[in-house]
């Protein structure tokens, strides 16, 4: 086939549980195991990408060449949809190795958009991250990616949910992130800040997710990621708030989402209706904000009085803030399923990697 001739988009589809499951009671070639079964919603996932897109399959499958793969996928009725099948026996290395994503690019047209769709972290977000494509992860248990540190573009808990989420504006990646904290010359210090409020938003939206509500972990953490953007160059603009400042950027830069996150992000916004956070990711990246002391996770009690101490001429205002402040985590913790209690100790085992 002439692989420089169809669609500008390379959809790569890794194999062994993500396309087609990974039976633990069989060994050898798939194609020979006596049942294979298909990913929920594959069929029809396959189906609507490949009318407009390139689909490919690119694994680290030891003990089946090309051809093997191409013969189970025929048992359960993905072979059609699938065009050039990529293995260890003809391309260089395994994934993560940025050779094994070069080897595949060379095939193709070099303008193509490469984007890679997979269940492990390690070998296909890790990996294509690092080749700069676009990296989705197919998480079906919700778990939350090593080290509470999201490399990925996309993420996807239903096979058959691909579709409408590459259709879907994009969030700045992990590195463009970071690059436009950069350009707005994010200090240290800040930058700490950042991390440690990513972590813990990042966190809370995924519980929050895997307990059945309709929240977006990535969109949470890379608002937290931007949430104080324009934090030191709003220091020179005495009529603009950081919160406002960021968020004007963030229009700029075709993110409105985000820039509402970090336009309701400021304490004092519980007062006025028309500025509190209002979606989860609102809320998550708000309530995050608060339990960091610097990069200190710490209670609810223990920042307000830091904040008092900081911004003494506005210790008023901050103490009114306390009882709806812990409405909202009341709230937040009611449908995250953990009690008020125990979020900051869940959080810090979380950040310790033991959630």
């Amino acid at each position: 086939m002439d692989t420089n001739t169809k669609s500008s988009t390379i959809i790569a589809f890794d194999w062994g549980d993500t396309l087609m499951l990974d039976l633990p009671q069989y060994n050898g070639p798939m194609v020979d195991w006596p049942e294979v079964i298909a990913v929920e919603g594959a069929q029809s996932t396959l189906s609507e990408l490949s009318q407009h897109n390139q689909l490919i399959v690119a694994t680290n499958a030891a003990a089946s060449n090309p051809e093997k793969v191409r013969a189970a996928l025929q048992r359960v009725g993905l072979a059609e949809f699938i065009g050039d099948i990529f293995t260890s026996h003809i391309v260089n290395g395994k994934k993560p190795q940025r050779e094994f994503f070069r080897s595949i690019e060379r095939k193709y047209n070099p303008e193509a958009e490469f984007i890679m769709v997979g269940d492990s972290y390690s070998s296909d977000i890790v990996g294509a991250w690092q080749a700069g494509w676009l990296a989705v992860w197919y998480n079906p248990s919700d778990d939350a990616a090593p080290g509470l540190m999201p490399l990925h573009d996309l993420e996807i808990r239903h096979l058959d949910a691909l579709p409408a989420a590459l259709a879907q504006p994009r969030l700045p990646g992990w590195t463009q992130a970071i690059s436009w904290l950069t350009e707005q010359k994010a200090p240290a210090s800040l930058q700490l800040h950042i991390q440690a409020v990513s972590a813990a938003a990042y966190q809370m939206a995924v519980w929050m997710h895997a307990a059945g509500e309709p929240v977006n972990p990535l969109l949470a953490q890379r608002g937290a990621m931007l949430h104080d953007l324009a934090k030191v160059s709003s220091l020179h603009d005495k009529h603009t708030n950081h919160g406002e400042a960021a968020a004007h950027i963030l229009i700029e830069r075709g993110q409105p989402a985000l820039a509402e996150i970090a336009r309701r992000h400021l304490l004092t916004n519980l007062l006025n209706p028309a500025l509190a956070p209002r979606t989860w990711e609102e809320k998550i990246v708000f309530m995050a904000d608060k339990l960091m002391e610097g990069s200190h996770l710490v209670t609810l009690d223990q920042r307000i009085n830091a904040l008092s101490r900081r911004y003494s001429r506005f210790s008023a205002g901050i103490q009114a803030c306390q009882a709806p402040l812990r409405n909202l985590q009341k709230e937040l913790c009611a449908h995250m399923h953990i009690p008020e209690s125990q979020l900051t100790d869940r959080l810090q085992d979380a950040f310790l990697g033991h959630a």
